[in-house]
């Protein structure tokens, strides 16, 4: 190891790694730290640039595990140099709860440390005084949220667990990760197909279902309208009724920020599911229905990190849409917790969404990743694609909008009333077709269209 090494912090994890590289024959330039003092540190973060000049520095280690999202950003943008690697210690509990930190511990920057929003801390007791001894049914449960979900569903004490999906692949793996444990059942099903999921609530009987199983990319459901509304409107309203007829206590529906004043097919199919959830929800019900919107999931299947992670590997230009398109984001774990939350908190037909702070410029995360990992990289400008917003919301009215006992959850409120009979009517009429693969694709955007949904 030649390289000359910059360690930023002087506390625990930067000298415990400095010993650590020394150990391995590495050469330490110095430190940089905003607070300590001494002959080894060489100024402040402020000064890094002209610490690295001065040095000869090759590879910048930020060694702050408390640092806050935005301080890491603003850390990683304030280099000018082309030439310096940078890694970080990644700020998760493993990392604080060691006395030690090794080199093996280090990471290229992720983008946790670069959306700049802290992520949002959930009250596990209340998920697990609400799924202790429950029967529970995740629907989607191989895909992204759903797996994690699983877990954390089973980490709160649930007596057991039902995971249905049509992916097998998915569920393969999500059984090799759920390995050994006897209160989990796989089964592959599609919920688009009423007599198999009857016969799953009649046989498993759930407390609770989460219902996350959904077609979610919009410039794919854009040229699919037929199949989005088979498998997003039929799929939903389907496991809805079925949690009704089988005295389901409490239902979740996982909707997103696309469902706010949609206009693609994707994030129409899902308003009208939570549409439908209002239309069902009621005494006579005798289910709890409730609803969680949220944004960008950072390590989802497809998410733009995903996208940005491959171009990075093979060393091609990052693709960004528009220079000022702006999306909120947060943690898988953020969102699993999210929908738990709102089974426990949830008043019937409630609409949760969580403070997920300013939104960030996806043009702001690229070039915070490239000048943290390859500075050598470019940005492609690719345009907009079919149904793409420039600017996501999370509420129809910023105003329209209560606190609940955490302060960074809000229930949604005042929503655009509609005529529960005449829209049920209205889409069980659009269901009958589509199911029947008797309308064409421009058919069915137009009939979301004709609902109100301007659909571009």
């Amino acid at each position: 190891m030649s390289d000359r090494i910059l360690i930023v912090g002087h506390g625990t994890a930067g000298l415990t790694l400095a010993q650590d590289i020394r150990e391995r024959g590495g050469e330490i330039a110095g430190f940089l730290d905003d607070h300590a003092t001494g002959e080894e540190v060489l100024g402040t973060l402020a000064d890094v640039n002209a610490v690295i000049d001065e040095h000869a520095v090759d590879l910048v280690y930020f060694a702050i595990p408390t640092a806050n999202s935005s301080k890491v950003r603003e850390f990683i943008n304030s280099i000018r140099s082309n030439t310096v690697d940078l890694a970080i210690i990644p700020r998760t509990y493993d990392i604080l709860a060691k006395e030690t930190v090794d080199i093996d511990d280090l990471t290229d920057v992720d983008v946790l440390d670069l959306v700049g929003r802290e992520p949002v801390k959930h009250n596990f007791v209340i998920a697990q005084q609400f799924l202790t001894g429950k029967r529970v049914l995740v629907t989607g449960s191989a895909g992204s949220i759903g797996s994690r979900l699983t877990r954390h569903i089973l980490s709160a004490g649930a007596a057991e667990v039902l995971c249905v999906d049509w992916w097998e692949n998915g569920m393969f793996y999500l059984g090799q990760v759920l390995s050994g444990r006897e209160n989990v059942k796989l089964r592959i099903a599609d919920v688009k197909n009423q007599a198999h999921m009857r016969l799953i609530f009649s046989e498993f009987k759930p407390d609770v279902v989460f219902h996350a199983a959904a077609y979610k990319h919009v410039p794919l459901m854009q040229e699919n309208a037929v199949e989005a509304i088979n498998n997003n409107v039929w799929g939903s309203l389907n496991v809805m009724r079925l949690a009704i007829e089988q005295d389901v206590s409490n239902f979740v529906y996982v909707s997103t920020d696309k469902a706010v004043n949609p206009v693609n097919v994707m994030g129409a199919t899902k308003r009208i599911g939570e549409m439908l959830m209002e239309s069902l929800s009621g005494p006579e019900a005798g289910t709890r229905f409730t609803a969680v919107r949220f944004g960008n999931v950072i390590e989802s299947n497809g998410s733009v990190m995903q996208i940005f992670r491959s171009q990075i590997a093979k060393g091609n230009s990052l693709t960004v849409t528009h220079p000022d398109v702006t999306r909120f984001f947060m943690t898988i774990d953020e969102a699993s917790q999210l929908i738990i939350q709102s089974a426990a908190l949830g008043r019937d037909s409630d609409i949760f969404v969580l403070d997920m702070g300013e939104p960030v410029r996806i043009m702001d995360l690229a070039q915070s990743l490239i000048r943290a990992v390859n500075p050598n990289l470019q940005i492609e400008i690719t345009g907009l694609r079919p149904g793409e917003k420039m600017f996501e919301e999370l509420s129809y009215e910023p105003d329209q909008v209560d606190r609940t006992t955490n302060k960074k959850i809000f229930v949604v409120h005042g929503e655009k009333q509609f005529d529960h009979s005449a829209f049920i009517a209205s889409i069980e009429a659009l269901l009958k077709r589509t199911l029947e693969y008797s309308i064409t694709h421009e058919e069915a955007v137009d009939s979301l269209r004709g609902m109100g949904f301007e659909i571009r």
